[in-house]
């Protein structure tokens, strides 16, 4: 496939994200729902579930006697979610459109609470948590990870600059958007002044296996907020692009694919 081709995609930014987002969370996916200590029959909520990586596994854990739903801000990637989990028949998930802010549940509705890279996207990131706590009952766990410094995932290092280069420096600021969280002491006194008790927030790496970039940039863009802006243009602007994080990431590169340390703050609390 030639470089140009692989720039002619189709599908929504929903399904784009169920197929090139999915592998850059892999390695936290598990790792979150391991914090979490997750529980047969338990009641459980993802929030920004996005197309439900980790609504999916939770549902697994917890069984057909829990209770496990997703819920989201964007319709788009509800109906993604839904699409991705209709062939799953050992397990039922709920999905929901809705605020993160103000959440479409009763009181105490809930045993567990898991956020996988959301609550750094948040406006009001301190009322979105109080209200992660008001849905939870007593004895209530909270468990989300958010990416660490930059300089931890050296792929977002990589496509900030890039995209910065060519496309705009706006661009570039929202490719760094997702660290805005990365200091621990910060996300520590955030928590906490949401009201969760035992607030715990682990630095941790992981490597994360991704196909090269000529590969996976273009559908990975696809993804992104700014898809259609890159999509306008020119055709050597975008390849400067992947020509760009391929040198970047070249140190990286193993076989046919990239190994990439990337960094998140694993959070846990309990209501």
């Amino acid at each position: 496939m030639s470089q140009d081709e692989r720039w002619q995609l189709s599908g929504s930014a929903a399904d784009f994200y169920e197929r090139y987002v999915k592998l850059l969370m892999a390695p936290w996916v598990r790792c979150l729902v391991d914090v979490a200590t997750l529980r047969p029959a338990e009641r459980v909520l993802d929030v920004a579930c996005g197309t439900g990586f980790v609504t999916r596994l939770a549902a697994h854990c917890v069984g057909t006697e829990g209770r496990v739903v997703g819920v989201d801000l964007n319709a788009s990637m509800i109906e993604a979610a839904v699409a991705a989990s209709g062939g799953d028949t050992e397990t039922t998930i709920e999905w929901r459109t809705g605020d993160a802010a103000a959440l479409p549940f009763e009181n105490a509705a809930f045993d567990v609470v898991l956020c996988q890279q959301g609550v750094q996207f948040f406006p009001d990131r301190v009322q979105a948590l109080r209200d992660m706590r008001r849905v939870l009952g007593p004895g209530g766990r909270l468990a989300f990870t958010v990416w660490s410094a930059i300089t931890d995932t050296p792929y977002f290092g990589a496509l900030a600059h890039a995209l910065g280069r060519h496309v705009s420096a706006d661009a570039g600021s929202m490719a760094r958007a997702p660290c805005a969280l990365h200091d621990a002491q910060e996300l520590h006194d955030l928590v906490a002044s949401a009201g969760f008790q035992n607030v715990q927030v682990r630095p941790t790496i992981k490597t994360t296996w991704l196909p090269l970039p000529a590969e996976f940039v273009p559908g990975h863009l696809a993804a992104l907020p700014i898809a259609q802006e890159v999509a306008r243009l020119p055709a050597d602007r975008r390849a400067a692009i992947v020509e760009d994080m391929t040198e970047a990431l070249g140190k990286y590169v193993g076989g046919e694919q990239l190994a990439l340390p990337a960094g998140v703050h694993v959070v846990t609390a309990d209501a």
